[in-house]
């Protein structure tokens, strides 16, 4: 039985036309703030009023659109403050040991070939054989 297998499930659904569900949230946000901003210094300062509000777009765009190796800037936001937040946790840590210098000469002794490996060898292994299987047979 042959199984369909979904493709590019990592998507997040439409909701206002090409913007999704964050996107527009983001959006929105800054366009209500920028009405905040107009209600209360935007008739006096207006010039002040349009510097914040155009500020304010630059971060909800920013926020809303722009991506660091496919992921959203308030993931990675998240994951950078998760990461630096959170204990590490070091395994290993390497012991310092004092180090002793000795002007003696140690004897370095040779391997006598009468002692034998307490391993013992065997001639017609299973790796001989399959060594042989793989060269001679076609």
């Amino acid at each position: 039985m042959q199984v369909r297998v979904p493709q590019f499930i990592e998507h997040d659904p439409k909701l206002l036309g090409p913007f999704t569900l964050s996107q527009t949230l983001y959006v929105g946000a800054a366009l209500f703030g920028t009405f905040v901003l107009y209600l209360f210094i935007g008739q006096k300062q207006f010039f002040l009023f349009l510097f914040l509000g155009g500020l304010l777009f630059a971060v909800a765009i920013f926020l809303a659109f722009y991506k660091v190796e496919g992921l959203s800037i308030p993931y990675v936001i998240k994951n950078s403050l998760d990461y630096n937040m959170k204990t590490k946790l070091y395994i290993w840590k390497r012991k310092e040991l004092p180090v002793y210098i000795s002007l003696e000469k140690k004897k370095v002794e040779k391997e006598d070939p009468s002692k034998k490996s307490p391993l013992k060898m065997t001639q017609g292994g299973s790796m001989d054989k399959l060594t042989k299987k793989i060269n001679f047979e076609k």
